[in-house]
């Protein structure tokens, strides 16, 4: 993500986000150990896109029925950010099964508003390979994936749960991604949140869990 972008993200959610964690601990004078906590969902002025998403993470364990949404994704700053978009929440899924903090994030632009107990898009393996899916609007969906075969089977998932009018035009690419290097570790989508109207609204019109 570019410095650029990710500065104007960043100063929206102090603006937005931060102003949601001061409401939620409520006016009364806060214990040491919730003073803390406090500070440690904030959003500071230096933190980077994993450290924002950790924060906010922790807000939405702590705050489930206020949960909002993940860091988006880069284009929703731009015009794009406004529309419809369905963010699926993902965890590293270990040996033992068990699923991870859910701090992996897959934005879909102009998503079908259909509700789900079961995640759209299968398990895979998170890496370096990233495919970009440009729809009619140039909104995108982004996945990064191990390989280009398991990047190309996401796109493909991510194609039928998106509205077909913004499919008509639309082009894929995958390539190695630049910039930070990703972790390589088996993920799980166990969560969607769903945005009507893009970032006007920090929280979701629904949320669905999966089995």
């Amino acid at each position: 993500m570019p410095i650029r972008d990710w500065a104007k993200i960043r100063k929206l959610l102090r603006e937005n986000y931060n102003h949601v964690v001061v409401s939620s601990f409520g006016s009364d004078t806060l214990s040491t150990s919730d003073s803390e906590l406090k500070d440690a969902m904030t959003i500071q002025a230096t933190d980077s896109f994993l450290i924002a998403n950790s924060r906010i993470t922790l807000y939405n364990q702590k705050f489930p029925n206020q949960a909002i949404a993940a860091v988006p994704e880069w284009w929703q700053v731009r015009p794009e950010g406004k529309r419809p978009q369905l963010i699926l929440l993902c965890g590293e899924k270990f040996e033992n099964g068990n699923i991870g903090s859910l701090v992996y994030p897959i934005t879909i632009p102009h998503p079908k508003t259909e509700r789900r107990t079961t995640s759209p898009i299968p398990d895979y393996r998170k890496g370096n390979i990233e495919a970009i899916l440009t729809l009619k609007d140039n909104s995108k969906a982004i996945v990064n994936a191990y390989d280009t075969d398991t990047a190309n089977s996401l796109i493909e998932a991510i194609k039928l749960i998106i509205d077909p009018t913004y499919l008509e035009g639309s082009f894929s690419k995958v390539g190695l991604r630049k910039g930070q290097e990703l972790l390589t570790i088996n993920v799980r989508a166990k969560e969607s949140r769903y945005f009507s109207n893009g970032l006007k609204n920090t929280k979701p019109d629904w949320v669905d869990k999966f089995t």
